[in-house]
């Protein structure tokens, strides 16, 4: 995944921006992360505080989904 030195800040998207970005449910971007498929580029620290997700990051793991739907299919 990409790290902190390549992030900039237009990537940054809270849980419901990056699932609005990806075209999925909020609780599937947390999914996407229990299962290791995405790591937030920054956890929020206290209460309120947001997760934050990076879009190149997004973009991978919906490459990776796609791919494995794809040899599913075949």
């Amino acid at each position: 995944m990409t790290s902190l030195h390549d992030l900039y800040p237009r990537d940054l998207l809270d849980n419901k921006q990056a699932a609005e970005y990806a075209g999925v449910a909020p609780s599937t971007i947390r999914q996407w992360v229990h299962r290791g498929l995405l790591e937030p580029a920054m956890r929020g620290e206290g209460r309120g505080a947001p997760t934050l997700y990076n879009r190149p990051d997004l973009d991978e793991v919906k490459r990776i989904l796609a791919e494995r739907e794809a040899a599913r299919a075949a």
